[in-house]
């Protein structure tokens, strides 16, 4: 992938930023797009960052793009002007992204687009791979509207992929930042039956199956980003307080959970995917963290990463 180019927007957030470092480190020129380029100058060091798809140069070849900006879901209670930004935000920058590269001679080779497992709706205890049915609800409209707009790009002659991202796992940010304290303090433990099926990826396993699907010139379409052994919620939240060898005696009832979340909690706390990332398996992905103690154990402790 030597003195290749990508294009990367979201490069600021959690999975962006994991992934311009290891691009670099691949030797990979990295441009982010970005709305904050002070924020951009301070996390993503010795990266070209610009605002503006003008601000490129329309004779420079971009070989790839990982489209992964979007307003976090998780942060706050939903209300119609978030939800209307969580669409926007996503599906608008992914249509400028295409009025771009229409004008453009070469246009780029692969398109990596952000999507999440909440395309499938809540679910119970379905295995679900990427050719699974999937149920109505506001995450999978956003999803589907984001693969959507996504798709466009094959007039163009790209090969697109949707990565439908379980919860990723990762140090100090992520889902799991946002946990650790509580688990800390002793205050932790399931949340409503904890039943729910948690679809999780360590970071670094997002990472690679992102570089993974910019090679693998087989692949395409909708791609389930989440270990091969997801957990109910209430296995996790034992898992987690082992690691930290803290007690988990504190469960959030439901009714709390849709008191403070209110719609959010019915959407990403009280139902979940049992998914299954068949097609990365198939195409000979190899998660490193396939279990999820190890996985919370290397982020946690700080182990090496494998």
């Amino acid at each position: 992938m030597d003195d290749k180019t990508v294009l990367v927007t979201g490069a600021t957030g959690f999975i962006g930023h994991y992934f311009c470092q290891a691009a670099q480190d691949r030797g990979l020129q990295v441009i982010a797009l970005t709305r904050n380029l002070e924020r951009a100058r301070v996390r993503l060091p010795g990266i070209q960052a610009v605002e503006n798809l003008e601000d490129l140069s329309r004779a420079k070849k971009i070989n790839y793009v990982l489209n992964l900006a979007g307003e976090p879901l998780a942060t706050g209670r939903w209300n119609a002007s978030r939800k209307q930004q969580f669409l926007e935000s996503r599906v608008g920058i992914t249509k400028k992204l295409f009025e771009y590269f229409k004008g453009v001679d070469k246009p780029p080779d692969v398109l990596i687009s952000g999507s999440a497992v909440g395309y499938y709706g809540p679910h119970c205890d379905k295995v679900l791979d990427e050719a699974a049915k999937y149920h109505e609800s506001y995450s999978h409209h956003l999803c589907s509207e984001w693969e959507h707009s996504a798709s466009q790009f094959s007039q163009l002659g790209v090969r697109v992929c949707y990565l439908r991202t379980g919860i990723v796992l990762g140090p100090e940010e992520g889902a799991l930042g946002r946990m650790l304290m509580p688990f800390k303090m002793g205050l932790g433990g399931r949340i409503g039956h904890g039943k729910q099926w948690m679809p999780w990826i360590h970071i670094a396993d997002e990472i690679a199956l992102i570089f993974h699907c910019f090679k693998r010139s087989d692949l395409s379409g909708a791609i389930n980003a989440s270990s091969p052994n997801p957990v109910m919620n209430r296995q996790f939240s034992q898992v987690l307080g082992k690691v930290l060898a803290r007690p988990v005696f504190f469960p959030m009832p439901s009714a709390i959970v849709r008191l403070l979340f209110g719609e959010m909690a019915d959407e990403l706390l009280l139902t979940g995917q049992r998914a299954y990332p068949r097609k990365a398996l198939e195409s000979g992905f190899n998660f490193s963290y396939p279990e999820l103690m190890p996985a919370l154990e290397q982020i946690i402790k700080g182990e090496s990463v494998k």
